[in-house]
């Protein structure tokens, strides 16, 4: 049962929320002259979320307030649509009863050691953009081995940590947007200034991303002066690549990084500027998302045709 003593996360976010709230038995709380059952999880997927609204229609009794580390959007919804009080611990509060509506943004409490962070990295990262660049799709550990390259026992352990922290539902879906936005908290590319911009020979060594590519595909942004960010393959292309058109200067004609994902640079948007092949649409996605402001705000509006939203 999670402790609701003062000082308990839970009893600090209702604090914060300005909730009376207070302590019945070792199986309750009272919130605002209402007795609430505790049901605390890791994670909530949309599949719990389902479970846990279909027990309290049967049960039809004492009202639950559900507590996890994370709990998906799409979770979310269904548990305010039943009138299922939640707290997600990354920092939301929902409460809806009678004389009582709570909808706000507490300080989080999950603890940065159960984060899918952890796993993001390596095979991981290749395993999640997979998983990302399709869906919808019901992926098996032997398919997704095949596709990444990696050996199925280790794609077997990463989909596992990724379920128990609720980024992965039945089939091996991703949630999304989390787990989207948890690769771009952690997108970390490498950028290397070039004084001149590489020509695009061959064109399969490059990947063309960040604001150009972004605007060569439709991306809702203002054209402006800018340079081109390419991602190579690996670092002897990176080395190969730095040699001949310089290191840092005042200002930089390009920029240059080894993609985080070696399956990640294997997407590609299907078309070409100034002669370079561009990135995939989730690559481009992922480069955007790392400028807070303008890049965010685009993102928020972009839903390229035939390509699947996960942002």
């Amino acid at each position: 049962m999670e402790n609701v003593s003062a000082g308990s996360p839970l009893a600090e976010a209702l604090t914060e929320a300005g909730v009376p709230h207070g302590l019945l038995t070792d199986q309750g709380l009272e919130i605002a002259g209402r007795s609430y059952q505790l049901v605390v999880l890791k994670a909530v997927r949309d599949s719990d979320a389902v479970l846990l609204v279909r027990a309290q229609q049967q049960r039809r009794s004492q009202p639950v307030l559900v507590i996890a580390d994370r709990i998906s959007g799409t979770a979310r919804e269904e548990l305010s649509t039943a009138g299922i009080a939640w707290l997600d611990r990354r920092g939301h509060l929902w409460i809806r009863s009678e004389g009582l509506f709570v909808n706000t943004e507490v300080s989080a409490s999950a603890l940065p050691a159960t984060r899918v962070v952890d796993v993001l990295s390596a095979t991981g990262l290749d395993i999640a953009l997979a998983l990302l660049a399709s869906p919808d799709e019901a992926q098996g550990v032997n398919e997704l081995a095949r596709r990444v390259g990696r050996s199925p026992g280790r794609v077997s352990e990463i989909l596992k940590a990724l379920r128990s922290e609720g980024m992965v539902e039945a089939g091996n879906r991703p949630v999304v947007p989390e787990l989207f936005w948890d690769v771009a908290e952690h997108w970390s590319p490498g950028w290397r200034p070039l004084n001149t911009v590489p020509i695009p020979v061959p064109p399969e060594h490059y990947r063309l991303s960040g604001t150009l590519a972004a605007i060569g595909l439709g991306a809702p942004l203002v054209a402006g002066a800018g340079w081109p960010q390419l991602y190579v393959g690996d670092e002897a292309d990176l080395a190969a690549l730095v040699r001949p058109y310089g290191g840092a200067g005042w200002t930089a004609a390009a920029e240059v990084a080894v993609c985080p994902s070696r399956f990640g640079f294997s997407l590609l948007a299907g078309t070409s500027r100034d002669g370079y092949l561009l990135a995939g649409h989730l690559i481009v996605a992922l480069d955007l998302a790392q400028d807070r402001a303008r890049g965010r705000e685009a993102l928020e509006s972009w839903s390229p045709a035939g390509v699947s939203h996960v942002w």
